[in-house]
């Protein structure tokens, strides 16, 4: 069986659970922490994926790492993997479970790309345009690309606004280079 099925399942079977057991919020933020410590700290998934590392340390290293910080069932769900020799697939099962959360419950994926950092209150604004546009929740995460020069890029899901200083300085290159040529 390839990976995308086997966390595919183990991803639904796990909101599935979370939905019957009334706990999904529990769940979600529980799964939003395994994934940050996906995002920021690689040796995480390298402990995880490792033939090296022996079974009983890897079981060691998710019970010192989880057993106090996540919810019951989401413990168990980890341990289940571990049994089952599925750990390695904890970051596809992680990201699966999230993005089918988000679509379940109505949720639009953003990002908000700019030239400087963006203040808390700016970011909430832009929630409310996608909200109001989008009829719907949205996850929006925010990240700093200097190249912008000025200005912002906003991606929701497929769609994308691009208000950028170098967006508008390619666009008037070309105008001028093809009102020469």
């Amino acid at each position: 069986m390839d990976e995308g099925k086997i966390a595919v399942r183990y991803a639904k079977a796990l909101l599935g659970l979370a939905k019957e057991k009334a706990i999904t919020e529990l769940v979600r933020t529980d799964m939003e922490m395994i994934q940050h410590f996906f995002d920021f700290d690689p040796r995480f998934n390298n402990v995880l994926i490792s033939p090296v590392i022996k079974t009983k340390a890897k079981l060691l290293f998710i019970e010192e790492v989880f057993v106090n910080h996540t919810n019951p069932l989401t413990f168990s769900f980890l341990k289940l993997l571990h049994i089952n020799h599925r750990e390695a697939y904890l970051k596809s099962i992680t990201r699966i479970f999230l993005e089918s959360y988000r679509r379940e419950a109505g949720f639009k994926k953003a990002k908000l790309t700019s030239a400087v950092e963006i203040d808390s209150s700016t970011i909430d604004q832009f929630k409310t345009f996608i909200r109001k546009h989008f009829k719907s929740e949205v996850d929006l995460t925010s990240s700093v690309d200097k190249n912008l020069i000025g200005g912002f890029v906003l991606q929701v899901e497929d769609q994308q606004i691009d208000a950028s200083v170098s967006a508008k300085l390619k666009k008037l290159k070309r105008e001028l280079l093809e009102s020469q040529g």
